[in-house]
């Protein structure tokens, strides 16, 4: 059954954020997760609690607009390839300014059924039986112009279906192979005078992969190690490299992750860099919420 957006909490959990980003203090927000580029909250209602995924803020209503309708067709795209994706709904709030704050919001899932829980608690059967739905799903949703983050956090799994979790960031590409994404928008929590040089340099690395089952499989492999699940690799290549005409080799999957973490390494140093710039040198509100340091 759909469920409503709750709006006057919402507007609640974003003067929270406000607060934490003045303070430069988290603690009073239920962080459920940080992706690298934004971060989940939790959001308990008399109507049920919520996963909120707090995007960058939108500069204005144009770019906003042009996010929500990227969102509204990558999931009728998904959709149309058989992916089963948590529903979410795109909350918006205008600042006087014109910008405009916005979260993806969808109703939260059972933490058990996670699918980094479950292949930390079930059995090696059920974790072959798992990937062969992974790789099934997977094989089925991507192409040259659809692209997916397949790791395992953002899996569920709800009465033996896979269900997809992080629809945040819309991949699709033009007839041109450019990202639909506004990609500039995504890089601004680095320094201003580097998003330019990075994203130019890092875009074609960071999306890449995800739009052929191979890159999305290699992806989905170097984060086990991350998650400490790299004990699956073995037996899981195995499974995929049946697929493939070019095998992944297990030195190739540590080889990628070793290379991925060393980028979200220093992305991650550049933000922290440029918070310092902004509260401690310009007297400024710095506006994103860091991870914690990620023990890579």
């Amino acid at each position: 059954m759909p469920f409503t957006v709750p709006d006057e909490e919402l507007r609640e959990l974003e003067r929270g954020v406000q607060r934490a980003l003045a303070t430069i203090d988290d603690s009073a927000l239920d962080v459920l997760g940080y992706g690298e580029v934004t971060l989940v909250l939790r959001l308990s209602t008399p109507g049920g609690s919520f996963a909120c995924k707090r995007l960058p803020v939108f500069p204005s209503w144009q770019r906003f607009e042009r996010y929500r309708r990227s969102l509204d067709v990558y999931l009728s795209r998904l959709g149309d390839r058989g992916l089963k994706v948590a529903e979410t709904k795109l909350w918006h709030q205008a600042r006087p300014s014109g910008r405009i704050v916005a979260y993806c919001v969808q109703e939260e899932l059972p933490a058990g059924r996670l699918c980094t829980r479950l292949l930390h608690t079930e059995s090696e059967e059920w974790a072959r039986g798992f990937f062969k739905r992974f790789l099934d799903t997977v094989d089925r949703a991507v192409a040259p112009d659809l692209g997916l983050d397949a790791q395992a956090s953002n899996w569920t799994d709800l009465d033996g279906d896979l269900v997809y979790l992080d629809v945040t960031t819309p991949m699709m590409r033009d007839g041109r192979g450019k990202e639909v994404l506004d990609v500039r928008l995504f890089f601004t929590s680095l320094p201003w005078a580097l998003r330019d040089a990075v994203r130019v340099s890092m875009t074609k690395s960071i999306f890449d992969k995800f739009y052929s089952t191979r890159g999305a499989v290699l992806d989905f492999l170097g984060n086990l190690h991350k998650e400490r699940l790299d004990g699956l690799v073995p037996g899981f290549l195995d499974q995929a490299n049946a697929r493939f005409d070019r095998p992944i080799t297990a030195e190739e999957v540590a080889a990628y992750y070793k290379g991925d973490a060393r980028m979200w390494e220093l992305i991650q140093r550049l933000r922290k860099a440029d918070r310092f710039w902004h509260n401690g040198i310009r007297r400024r509100t710095y506006p994103f919420l860091l991870p914690p340091d990620v023990d890579r």
